[in-house]
Order: C-alpha cells, then structure tokens, then sequence
C-alpha cells in the first residue's frame, strides 16, 4: 500500500523539510506503508506533468496544508483525482481548525486527520504487521525531500508545544502535548545529518528553545555534548522575551554555533500585550537585542503592526520603533494584520465569506483609519515582491555573521550592506509617515518603494556573487528564500 504525502513549503526561511511530514511518514513506514514525499510549488504545472504517473501510482493521498495554499492546493487535488477510487486525506493544523466547513465543502475528502494523536492515526492506517525500511529515515524523521536539497541547512526539532496563551497562536489554541526529546538523542541527530547530509545550520523549529529556568539543565547539556563531538555547525532558535534566558546561557549557546534567534515582540503598544497575553516592550526589546549584536547573533523578530483593535495613534509608535531597529525590509510584517483563529476568543468578530475556507482575516478593524491605513499597505507593497525583498537583507544578514565568526573578509560586504539597509530603512519609513498621514497611496510613494526596491536587489546580488566565488561553503549554507529546493 503506497502513500503520497504531499505538501507546500511555507517558510522560504528554512529548509523544505516539514517535520510533521517526515515523522508522520516514519510512523507509517512502521505500520507496512511505502511512503513518497513531494514539495509541491505553485502554479508549476510542468513539475506535476513530469511526476504525473509517480504522482498518481500512490494509493492514498495525503496533503498537509496551511492556510496560504489551501485554496490553490484543494482544487488541484480536486480535479486531478476526480474518477479515480483513491482515498483522500488532510492533515495540519489549519486542516484540524476548520474540519466542519472543510468537509462539508469538499465531499471528496476522506477525512481530516490529527497526524499528533497516534489514536487518529491508528484508526484509518491499520497496523499491516509489518515494518518497511527506507533509506531517507534519519533520527526517526523520513528525510526524502531533504536529500534532494543541496543547500546545508535543515530543520530540526528538540521539544513541542508551548507555555505561552498568546491570542493569536494555534499552537496553545490545539492543545499541543508538550515534550521533550533527550538532549542526547538532539545532539545524536545533528551529527548524523551533518555526517551522512553534510548538514551544517540547523534551525530548531521548537516554539520556544529554552523556555524557562527548569531548561537550564537541558541547555547545559546540550553545550558539554556539542563541545565533546567538536562538529563545525550552526544553528538558530526560537526564545521569548516574555521570560529571558539568562546571559550565561546565552553565551555558552553562542560558543557551540548559535547564530541566530527568532523571537517575537509582536507590538509595542502597552493595548496590545494586555489584550493579546503578549507582554512586551521597547525597552526589554532593545537590551535584548544589543545583547545579541555583542554576542555577534543575528536576529528576527515576529511582529503584528495591525489588529483589530489597534488604535490610530498607535500605528506610529510601532512604525518607528521598526525604523529604530532597521527591520523595516521586511513589508511582510505591514500587510498582514493578526490572524483570528477559528474558535478562539475572538472568533466571534469574524463575519462569513462562504467563498472560501479561511476566515482569519474577516473582519474590519475598530478604528476607521486604521482599517484604511491597513488596506492602503496592501495596495502599496502589492508593486514589489515582498518575500524577496526581506531576503535581500536576512541571507546577507546571515553570512556576515558566519564570515565574523571564521574571521573572513566581509568588511566591503558589511559596508555595503549597511549603507544599502540604512538607504532601504530610511525610504520606506518617509513613504509609511506619509501615509500615514495622507491615508492615500501616492505615484511619487510607489516609484520610490521600486527604486529601493532596485537598490536592494542589486545589492544582494552583487553580495551573493561574491559569496559564491569566494566562500561557497557558507553560500550554501544560507537559505537563499525560494518556493523551489535549492539545488546548486
């Protein structure tokens, strides 16, 4: 019995693995299943012509979705399986939040599947009595897609679930089971993956690395095993400034390869933290972040500009401290306004559009001109694209720290790229005052967003260019932020 597993990247930010996919697919593999995993892409029909017959030999179809390529992914799988007999199933979080409408809207599905509850799986997956071997598993996680990726970066995993209750995460909202995997068994992994994939960043999709205090031992650990096998590796974590690591700990995680940290700040607005359990400010903010830059860590944050009860005032409060921190590069963080999951708290805002299944984003905010402000974004960045704009600064931002930590040339580099970042910072910060204070888009605006627009792409190419002449090792060591495998 061969199941297909299918699935589209989500975070051009990473690698193409889906750990979900890859530890679902082991299970299966346990239970006398054949497994094929496929990244899907958008609108590339001459990818699924050239697979076609694979494709369609599987005979179950699993597709795990998310919210952005549900409405394009449904329909494909619609109409590519229509007259033939194979079972059809969901699986995802975005999947799992909106089961009812789903299925009452597409009779083809078979069923929506928790792939986190081994009880759902259980049930439609019986056990054949046999196990299956395959030569992508790795540390209990199919690694098939992985293989075929070049670049030397993969995710990883070392917990789940979450101890934070902020309002707009479907990750407290779905009752994850919190565990643990044994820091050994964490270590174990990153050598085999650097040995047998030639793996060097990791990115830990854990939703909090460290999480409190009664981490400590965990992180100890964790430093005295990478120091003991001496692998030359990077990695990147997920931490909360709600309760802050330690400086101590911090700088022993920086001494075995750390990188980089994601952590989300979300708003600065004192009305925001109260009314989304999301407690933050500037000043936490910017000592954190001045720590990072000592240590030679390179940083991203999360962040939510527009909710649906953010005031008018405090739009530029927000704007400049993005202006203040130069993360202005990064319009995908402008254009979406906070998603309102299905059945939490503030579901009831939402009003229905039975055009299509997500209902996140439907509602209209409290303030007028912020809802104005908010579509005047959209209408603005919707001249440039967004996601390679951000990646025009965080894949040179990322080299620059790798090439400081081997102590390689990278002042022309660094040089170029602040000049370029303070040119980028500054213009779009001008265009968004003025918006803000007209609420209309201008010609002379959207000229001047595709000129930067130009500036930087130049920059990152020139940049890039150069890495890959020179140090090519740490040129694929950086996600380049494609849909695509990045195949070299």
């Amino acid at each position: 019995m061969k199941v297909g597993i299918f699935y589209f990247r989500s975070l051009y930010s990473q690698s193409a693995c889906s750990l979900s996919v890859g530890k679902f697919s082991d299970y299966l593999l346990n239970r006398g299943y054949k497994t094929n995993l496929y990244l899907l892409k958008s609108n590339t029909e001459e990818d699924i012509i050239s697979n076609y017959d694979e494709f369609m030999s599987n005979d179950i179809i699993v597709y795990k979705t998310n919210y952005k390529d549900f409405e394009y992914g449904i329909r494909l799988f619609e109409n590519l399986l229509k007259g033939t007999n194979k079972e059809f199933y969901l699986v995802g979080p975005f999947a799992i939040m909106n089961r009812e409408r789903i299925l009452k809207k597409y009779s083809f599905i078979k069923n929506i599947i928790n792939i986190e509850s081994s009880k759902e799986v259980d049930e439609i997956f019986k056990d054949l009595g046999r196990k299956l071997s395959k030569n992508t598993i790795i540390s209990g996680v199919d690694r098939e897609v992985e293989m075929k990726e070049k670049g030397h970066y993969i995710n990883m995993e070392a917990s789940t679930g979450c101890i934070y209750n902020c309002s707009f995460c479907h990750i407290k909202l779905m009752n994850y089971a919190k565990t643990t995997k044994d820091i050994e068994l964490v270590v174990n992994e990153i050598e085999n993956l650097n040995k047998k994939l030639g793996k060097r960043y990791f990115i830990f999709n854990d939703s909090v690395f460290w999480k409190n205090s009664s981490d400590n031992e965990r992180i100890e650990k964790f430093v005295e095993l990478l120091n003991k096998k001496k692998l030359n590796i990077y990695f990147m974590i997920y931490l909360s400034i709600t309760i802050r690591i330690s400086d101590e700990l911090l700088e022993k995680l920086k001494s075995v390869g750390l990188i980089r940290v994601f952590f989300g700040v979300e708003n600065i607005s004192s009305n925001f933290s109260i009314q989304n359990h999301k407690y933050t400010s500037s000043d936490t903010t910017l000592d954190f972040i001045s720590k990072l830059k000592k240590l030679n860590i390179s940083y991203h944050i999360g962040f939510i500009l527009l909710s649906k009860e953010t005031k008018y005032d405090e739009i530029k409060e927000n704007i400049d401290f993005l202006h203040q921190i130069k993360k202005l590069f990064r319009p995908g963080i402008l254009v979406e306004k906070m998603r309102v999951l299905p059945n939490s708290d503030n579901s009831k805002y939402l009003y229905f559009d039975d055009s299509k299944i997500d209902q996140a984003y439907n509602y209209k905010m409290d303030d007028e001109k912020t809802d104005c402000y908010y579509n005047i974004l959209n209408s603005l960045f919707n001249n440039i694209n967004i996601r390679n704009f951000e990646q025009f600064f965080s894949g040179i931002n990322i080299a620059l720290t790798i090439l400081k930590d081997e102590n390689k040339k990278c002042k022309d580099i660094e040089s170029d790229y602040n000049k370029t970042l303070d040119i980028i910072n500054d213009g779009i910060y001008k265009i968004l005052i003025n918006e803000l204070n007209t609420l209309e888009v201008s010609n002379d605006d959207i000229k001047l967003l595709k000129d930067l627009y130009g500036i930087a792409e130049a920059n990152y190419i020139k940049s890039m260019s150069y890495l890959k002449s020179n140090y090519k090792e740490i040129y694929e060591t950086i996600p380049h932020g494609k849909e695509d495998l990045n195949i070299w």
